[in-house]
């Protein structure tokens, strides 16, 4: 369990004046309290996030932080965004300057004991929303080639949530797309943490690998539009073994994949006469997918369980039996663009979208060449 200084002041008024002595002998026993940090980073048309957004992020996980930081970039993508706006390979440059800085920030302020330990709690997560992922990428991509020192493994983690640039459509060789000035290439191994979520079904980030499926196909579209935002809200507790995957890689980063299931297919969803052959139309939708293959299924459930303390960086301390507001965080969110701040070249940063409403097809413009 997260250790945060959230979770010490709710244990000392549930327990009453024992054990608030009890949290005033730990404060004066130590040299301070570090802070726990996410990071978050919108997708496009989203330059900065509310913080009521981000304390719904992933089933309300991110409230057991000490603090949630939205990364402020530019957001852009022209020419899908608008004619004079920035490319999307600008965005993301002037992204990753600023990503990286608030990981500085955020490293700055983990508190350790005398023998430079971390102390229980202190944690940096960096979490990407769709294209805001392709930010954290990239950022990961700079650390593994640059020549400053690295922070710590057990210092730092990563979330990318809805990347489109690592569904399983995209190969191993790099897509360059002039258009908007962005390669898309493999993710790079790092000595980080992991944690990969997608939506099922969601066209931007899961589209079909077997891409003679039709009806997968038009099943994705839908999705684009139904799934890929409210995946951002879900409780990944809530995800079966069978949709998890468990890798270490050669520098002992482990990635986890949680792949969220779509209660009702997003075909039905759009057109709710086709209700009576939904068990059909999924069936057939599913074979548009290589993961549900018979064999792959059984290698998931037969392989390793999702870490513990990777399952404490994504899922909420306890279930708070709230559901996402949708509305309201979408209305503060507005609230927060109008008076959003510069970027790093000077530019003002705009928000023209809205990063909760289900039209946050703006994302197209990361998708479509990757599922080309």
């Amino acid at each position: 369990m997260r250790v945060t200084r959230r979770a010490v002041r709710n244990s000392g008024v549930a327990c009453g004046a024992a054990a608030a002595t009890a949290v005033l002998a730990m404060s004066t026993a130590t040299p301070g309290w570090g802070v726990s940090t996410a990071i978050v980073i919108g997708g496009i048309g989203t330059p900065s996030l509310h913080d009521v957004v981000m304390s719904q992020l992933l089933g309300g996980a991110l409230r057991d932080y000490d603090q949630r930081v939205s990364v402020n970039w530019p957001a852009e993508a022209r020419p899908y965004t608008g004619e004079t706006d920035m490319t999307l390979g600008d965005s993301i440059e002037i992204g990753t300057a600023n990503l990286d800085a608030q990981i500085d920030d955020a490293l700055a302020q983990l508190e350790r004991d005398a023998e430079g330990n971390l102390l229980d709690g202190e944690e940096v997560t960096v979490v990407g929303l769709s294209a805001g992922s392709l930010v954290v990428t990239e950022t990961l991509r700079e650390m593994t080639t640059d020549d400053e020192e690295d922070p710590e493994a057990d210092a730092l983690n990563f979330v990318v949530v809805a990347d489109s640039s690592r569904q399983e459509i995209i190969d191993d060789t790099e897509q360059y797309n002039p258009e908007y000035d962005y390669t898309y290439r493999p993710p790079p191994q790092t000595v980080y943490d992991t944690v990969e979520v997608t939506g099922e079904y969601d066209g931007m980030a899961d589209f079909p690998d077997r891409w003679w499926n039709l009806t997968a196909i038009q099943n994705a579209m839908a999705g684009s539009v139904s799934v890929h935002v409210p995946t951002m809200f879900s409780d990944l507790s809530e995800v079966p073994k069978q949709n998890t995957t468990v890798t270490e890689n050669a520098l002992g980063g482990t990635t986890v994949r949680y792949l969220v299931p779509a209660e009702t297919l997003p075909l039905v969803q759009a057109n709710p006469s086709l209700a009576p052959r939904e068990a059909e139309l999924k069936a057939q939708v599913d074979k548009g997918y290589s993961r549900n293959d018979p064999a792959n299924v059984a290698a998931r459930l037969a392989g390793p369980d999702v870490p513990q303390n990777i399952r404490d960086l994504v899922t909420p301390e306890t279930d708070t039996g709230d559901e996402a507001d949708l509305a309201t965080a979408s209305e503060l969110q507005r609230d927060a663009e109008t008076d959003a701040p510069e970027s790093a070249d000077g530019a003002k940063v705009r928000g023209d979208s809205d990063p909760v409403a289900d039209a946050d097809s703006a994302e197209s413009a990361e998708s479509s060449e990757s599922s080309e």
